[in-house]
Parts: structure tokens; C-alpha cells; sequence
């Protein structure tokens, strides 16, 4: 039985690739931070209004942080995580946390002004041909950096680049991702991470799409075919902070919560420590979801009574922070 993994915005990993990109892991350095400047128009345009209309509709709007002009807070288990988008599309967007501060510039654009619109996008219509961008900060503490294709015209390589604090690195995650990770000896901290990329076509269908890293130029190419139904979003996702979410459908749920003590305890840790890089991190997450096995038994029992899924939020040294019943 396999649960959908799915790695937070807050999710924290790292593999040493040379650069990085804000994935899991950031080091102790700070970069500046900007103060927020005025966002270009209080009443967005027609052409931002559509622009912030295509991406939520491809992204869903329940995670999107209330906007303070381009800015926007999230929460991880390290604490507060501020957002802030660039004023102009050829400038950096910033994640600042208690532990690390990252940023992460746009594709190479024109300068066009940031503007908010919809549930809480910052957009920068037409920033290169025939393709909009977005930032959208979230409540996990990550930054969504979106690239709308408009038109079979649109260049299908964007290139996005990764600065890190000091002596951080990203790594590959095993996943499409990347973490980024910070070395203490032989100990290794994780920051944050970059999630594997995905792209949606206007029908919501996926559309194939790759990284490729390059020293701190991280490229993600959009693999459009003649079927693909423009516009196409695709996304680059950015975490500071360390968190896996583990999502249990129905039938998942129904079958754990039958799962007798001593399995469901063998079958939880495996699923949720096996994503863990850091081997002693990986095993003291098995000692902690076996002392949360009977409770978390008993919740999935409850969620199998009331026909809903589970989602649970794993941190970094294995403890099942958060959990959550949810309609499916």
C-alpha cells in the first residue's frame, strides 16, 4: 500500500548539485531583503486580472496568502516565512526565514511592474513573448513562481536563478527536486527545497517538463506537443523550512485503519521515513511514529468511519506534526 507523497512548500531536503536552488535546506547566511515597494496598480488590468484567473486556476487558491502589496507570510515548524515578490519581473523573489534567507530570480523578462490580483497572485503580464509570470507566496512558507505559456509561441526553456546562503548547496531529492542543504561535519541541516516541477495545459492535463541544473541556473523545460491545449502554467516551487505530507485515500484509509498495531506502526514508518535523507534523522523518525502509532491508528480509524481521506505532516526528524481528515 503507497500513499501519495507529496513534499511541502515547506519541505527541506539536499542533495550536493553545484549552486542551488532554494529547495530544502538554507545555510546561515542572510541576503538582503528588500523593503516592498508600492505595488504598480491597486486596480489590476484586464490582461493581470486574466493572467492571475489562468494561473489560480491551474494552482487552486486554498494555500495563497492575504497579499500586503507584494508581499506575503507563511508558517513552518522554524517559524514565520516572508514572501516578497520583485517589483519588476527582471528583479529576485525573496524567502525570508528565522533560519536562512534565499532568493530566487524570474526568467529572463522584461521589466515589467508587479501588480496583485485574484486571491492573492502578483503577476507581471507579458514579461516576455507571448508569456505572463506570477509569484504566489503560501501558508507553508513557499513561493510559487509561475510561467504561463500563452500560445504555441511562447519559449518552452525558462531559466530561473538560485541564490543560496552561504555554504548551502542544493541536491537532487530522488524526486525531480532538489534540496537545499547545509553541511555541520558529518551532520547535514536541511533548509528547504524545490519541488519536481509540474505543468498543466487549459484542460488541466499534465505536460511534460524537466529540470536541469547548471551551476545556479536551474532550467525547466515545458515539453508542449501538438495536443496541448494552450495556456500551459508551469511551476517552480521554492520551501524553506522541512516537511513531507503523506496523503491516504479512502481505500488507504479504510485498509490502515483494519491494519493491525504492530503492522500499521511498520507500514507508517516506512512511508514516512523512508523520504528522509538524513539516516539519523530516518531513525529517530522511527522511534517517534512508533510512540504516535495507537494514536494515529485511532485517528485513521475515525477518518475511515466518516468515508474521508487523511493527510499527515511529517517534520524532518519523523514526528507526525499535524494531521488532518479531509473529503476526497
Amino acid at each position: 500500500m503507497k500513499a501519495k507523497t507529496m513534499k511541502s512548500s515547506a519541505r527541506k531536503a539536499t542533495r550536493r548539485v553545484t549552486g542551488g536552488f532554494v529547495a530544502t535546506v538554507t545555510a546561515g547566511a542572510v541576503l538582503g531583503t528588500m523593503a516592498p515597494a508600492a505595488v504598480a496598480d491597486e486596480v489590476p488590468s484586464p490582461s493581470a486580472a486574466r493572467a492571475a484567473q489562468v494561473v489560480e486556476k491551474a494552482t487552486g487558491v486554498a494555500d495563497l496568502t492575504k497579499l500586503d502589496g507584494r508581499r506575503g507570510s507563511g508558517q513552518t515548524d522554524e517559524g514565520k516565512v516572508m514572501v516578497t515578490a520583485p517589483a519588476t519581473a527582471d528583479g529576485d523573489v525573496l524567502l525570508d526565514a528565522p533560519n536562512a534567507d534565499v532568493a530566487l530570480g524570474l526568467p529572463e523578462t522584461k521589466g515589467i511592474a508587479g501588480v496583485a490580483a485574484g486571491a492573492g497572485t502578483v503577476v507581471y503580464p507579458d514579461a516576455a513573448p507571448s508569456t505572463d509570470i506570477a509569484v504566489q507566496p503560501t501558508t507553508d512558507g513557499a513561493a510559487r513562481t509561475l510561467v504561463t505559456l500563452k500560445d504555441a509561441k511562447a519559449p518552452t526553456k525558462h531559466e530561473f536563478e538560485v541564490k543560496l546562503p552561504e555554504r548551502a548547496a542544493l541536491t537532487e531529492d530522488g524526486e525531480n527536486g532538489f534540496l537545499i542543504t547545509k553541511a555541520h561535519g558529518e551532520r547535514t541541516e536541511v533548509l528547504g527545497a524545490i519541488d519536481a516541477p509540474w505543468a498543466k495545459d487549459a484542460n488541466g492535463k499534465p505536460v511534460a517538463t524537466s529540470y536541469h541544473l547548471s551551476g545556479d541556473k536551474l532550467t525547466q523545460t515545458i515539453d508542449a506537443t501538438a495536443d496541448t491545449a494552450f495556456p500551459v502554467v508551469a511551476d517552480p516551487k521554492v520551501s524553506l523550512g522541512w516537511s513531507i505530507y503523506l496523503r491516504f485515500s479512502k481505500k488507504e484509509v479504510k485498509d490502515m485503519a483494519k491494519t493491525p498495531m504492530y503492522h500499521f506502526a511498520a507500514t507508517a514508518t516506512v512511508m514516512a521515513c523512508a523520504k528522509i535523507p538524513n539516516a539519523v534523522a530516518a531513525a529517530g523518525c522511527g522511534a517517534a511514529l512508533t510512540a504516535q502509532a495507537s494514536s494515529l491508528r485511532g485517528q485513521m480509524q475515525d477518518a475511515a468511519k466518516a468515508n474521508q481521506c487523511v493527510e499527515w505532516k511529517v517534520s524532518y526528524v519523523g514526528v507526525i506534526t499535524n494531521w488532518k481528515r479531509y473529503k476526497c
